[in-house]
């Protein structure tokens, strides 16, 4: 497959704001925090528009975050959110799905809760997909790696050759909507890469942020 990293590009960005968003603390979910004037979520949005190989951008959330969402992403001409699912894989259906409709060449897949995208990463991103069905931004792992268990460690780890994968996960649009459906029964898949390698397409790395 090859796909031009042009402005005439049909990418889209989906982006999953369909989890509970707890772990950070705080009296709304992480997504809805604020960073400066916005919320972490509109700052991952704007980031991803102000790209013009970005089309448009697909928003999935949790169906009881709605007027969250709409003061959130006020004065944006986006379609409607999609609704997401009891895990992340069905979250990611559902946004596929509904971006369907558009016609989209390629696809930017891409945590809320990671606002501070830069155009860099999407550039490596684009350049990738002329040559593979997939591409990852990831960071090199340099801490060192231990396998435990009950407290206690059990063995190193050696670090070489491990990566530490991020989002944006940019895709051929039918190849990773076609991997998807064929993985649905599977939940041992942790990101849109692996359901990606699952269905046998080539993913590339390129450096993360």
């Amino acid at each position: 497959m090859t796909l031009s990293p042009s402005p005439s590009t049909r990418a889209f960005g989906l982006v999953m704001a369909a989890g509970s968003g707890h772990r950070l603390g705080g009296a709304a979910p992480k997504q809805y925090q604020t960073v400066g004037d916005r919320t972490v979520l509109r700052h991952a949005i704007d980031n991803l528009l102000a790209d013009p190989r970005v089309a448009g951008v697909q928003v999935v959330i949790d169906p009881a975050h709605q007027e969250l969402y709409k003061a959130a992403v006020a004065g944006l001409d986006l379609p409607p959110p999609a609704l997401g699912g009891a895990s992340r894989q069905e979250s990611v259906r559902s946004g596929l799905a509904a971006l369907a409709d558009a016609g989209p060449e390629a696809v930017l897949i891409h945590d809320a809760a990671r606002p501070f995208l830069t155009g860099d990463v999407l550039d490596r991103l684009f350049t990738a997909l002329t040559h593979h069905d997939g591409a990852v931004p990831a960071l090199p792992v340099v801490d060192s790696m231990k396998r435990g268990a009950n407290g206690k460690i059990g063995a190193d780890v050696a670090r070489a050759g491990l990566w530490r994968a991020q989002t944006p996960q940019a895709f051929h649009f039918t190849a990773i909507h076609s991997a998807h459906q064929a993985t649905a029964d599977d939940p041992t898949l942790t990101d849109d890469a692996s359901v990606a390698q699952r269905a046998g397409l080539t993913v590339a790395l390129v450096d993360g942020d």
